[in-house]
């Protein structure tokens, strides 16, 4: 749309020149005809001028008693001219008509020019205001998209942050899932050691370690009744089963630390 209202201004734009080129040379046609006019008024004021002295000195002439027969000729000359002078005043007063009817008719039509101008101005004017109102609109719609790619980036940034959580959350999610299954696992064989314990003497000791959780070696052992190597022997089947961990202090410890997981 805005194209469209810039293309019809360029189109007024030029006919406005045209018009004003055309004022231009109408102005100048009306003053060549005033020029002329006026020559022709003052030529008109001088046969006026000469047609009265011709016709002060035919009176003359006439009412002078005693004419000269070789007069006679000259007041006839004197007419003759009278005559020719009236007609040459007759058509230069046509002519001057004609000049002044041209002169109006060249006033109406720059006038209407004129008029037809200021139209086209006024429209090219509003035309103006509603391209320069558009402007406005698309620099506010620029804004705008400018501040909704903004936003966009702002969501996508926040959008990319919370894909990064939930996946993390997810892989969390995996390894408490992993630990959980590992965590029934080792209770399931810790439970199994439990119901061999609640049968078989020798594992008597297992009801010590859960109670303490954390117990030296040999402190499980008397509580047991048993051997400290033969308790060693079982933590470590445990140990490998994942469900204790032995904490030796050096290598000659011969009384670790024994961990229920």
């Amino acid at each position: 749309m805005a194209e469209e209202n810039e293309g019809t201004s360029v189109g007024e734009a030029i006919k406005i020149t045209e018009l004003e080129n055309e004022k231009k040379k109408l102005e100048e046609k009306v003053q060549a005809l005033t020029e002329e006019v006026n020559k022709l008024k003052e030529e008109n004021t001088s046969l006026v001028e000469k047609n009265n002295e011709l016709t002060e000195k035919l009176n003359s002439l006439e009412q002078s008693s005693g004419v000269a027969e070789e007069k006679a000729e000259e007041v006839n000359e004197l007419k003759e001219k009278l005559s020719s002078t009236q007609q040459e005043k007759e058509n230069l007063n046509q002519e001057l008509q004609k000049l002044k009817d041209e002169m109006l008719r060249k006033d109406e039509e720059l006038n209407s020019k004129n008029r037809e101008l200021n139209t086209i101005k006024e429209q090219l004017d509003e035309k103006q205001k509603m391209v320069d109102q558009l402007k406005e609109e698309v620099s506010k719609i620029e804004r705008s998209k400018t501040e909704l790619e903004s936003q966009l980036t702002s969501i996508n940034d926040e959008k990319m942050e919370v894909e990064s959580k939930y996946n993390e959350l997810l892989k969390e999610t995996s390894k408490l899932d992993e630990l959980k299954t590992s965590l029934q696992e080792k209770e399931e064989a810790l439970r199994r050691f439990q119901i061999i314990a609640e049968t078989d003497p020798s594992y008597a000791w297992l009801t010590t370690l859960e109670q303490y959780k954390v117990i030296e070696l040999k402190r499980l052992a008397m509580s047991a009744g048993a051997s400290t190597h033969a308790i060693l022997q079982y933590v470590k089947k445990l140990e490998a089963a994942g469900l204790v961990e032995l904490e030796f202090h050096g290598k000659e410890d011969s009384n670790p630390v024994v961990k229920l997981k």
